[in-house]
């Protein structure tokens, strides 16, 4: 129930991605892999292109603080921002083979991005960093203002049966599977049966198998949209019919619901605190350029101007 992704990345089987848009093609460019990927780091690959467990962690690090806060949330958030760093650089690799990045107006944005960089990182560098800003008064007092933008959506305790079935399976093959992902759903309904036994024994998902079928705990926002319709009006220790999903059939059963509330402010004080210093950060931007352009302002001619670059009345 996880977007597809390589096994040893989706330690929950397919639970709670998106599904991805097409399998894993083979002969991609190995742009951007890592000279360490035969050392047994590799976390993901499609094809020759592989990010290590050094790749990951350095994306993490240069990712904005509430994205960084999200992927680090739960291993299905991670996974999912492994997989869109990855179908990135697929495509970075296959536009580049194609000489994408020579054309004439590519380049000029190109050059425009870097100047944007440079503008950005030099213009907060004006702005001394603060370690002691923001208090933590001004803390609290953004995050009870702000306590519905940091809503945790519904979360669920979920444990699966899962009989995987190739993409390319034959009907023959793919309506097997499923009858046998029926009869251990029917299994599972009998008085005292025992799901997690069920699970181990029979699942086909080793990371989660293995747990008796635990997924954990999964945010409502990160299930794929069958299953989240599929729990969405089922009690605790309800188990959802047969669910068809791209990596085969599955049984889901809901261990707990956890419904929307505030995040703690502990986690999301970090988001917060970067917030505040972002906006000290322009405040004091806009300070050095209004005292720059006091100092020395700029001569524009409107009229001029206008008459000289043609622009229409």
């Amino acid at each position: 129930m996880y977007r597809r992704i390589p096994a040893c990345l989706a330690p929950l089987g397919l639970l709670c991605l998106v599904a991805a848009s097409e399998p894993p093609a083979t002969g991609a460019s190995s742009s951007g892999a890592s000279a360490s990927a035969a050392s047994g780091d590799v976390v993901a690959r499609r094809g020759d292109l592989t990010l290590t467990v050094a790749d990951v962690r350095a994306m993490l690090d240069h990712a904005d603080p509430a994205t960084r806060a999200r992927a680090e949330a739960s291993p299905s958030a991670l996974a999912a921002f492994v997989h869109d760093k990855l179908v990135d650089r697929s495509l970075l690799a296959e536009a580049e083979a194609k000489g994408w990045d020579k054309k004439p107006d590519i380049v000029e944005r190109i050059k425009e991005a870097k100047d944007a960089v440079i503008l950005q990182t030099y213009a907060a560098s004006l702005v001394p960093p603060d370690p002691n800003f923001p208090p933590d008064s001004a803390v609290t007092q953004t995050y009870e203002v702000n306590k519905a933008r940091f809503m945790v959506p519904r979360q669920y305790h979920l444990t699966q049966i899962v009989i995987l079935v190739p993409p390319d399976a034959k009907p023959d093959v793919a309506e097997a599977a499923r009858r046998k992902a029926a009869d251990l759903r029917a299994q599972a309904l009998r008085p005292k049966a025992d799901f997690a036994a069920l699970a181990k024994k029979n699942s086909q998902d080793v990371a989660t198998a293995e747990k008796g079928g635990d997924a954990g705990w999964v945010r409502e926002d990160t299930l794929l949209p069958q299953v989240r319709a599929a729990v969405a009006n089922l009690n605790e220790n309800g188990t959802t019919e047969v669910l068809r999903l791209p990596d085969g059939f599955h049984v889901v059963r809901v261990l707990g619901i956890k419904p929307a509330a505030p995040a703690p402010l502990d986690d999301v004080r970090p988001q917060i605190i970067q917030a505040l210093r972002q906006a000290r950060v322009q405040q004091g931007i806009r300070t050095y350029i209004d005292g720059m352009l006091k100092a020395e302002p700029i001569q524009l001619n409107e009229i001029d101007l206008a008459q000289k670059v043609k622009v229409r009345p």
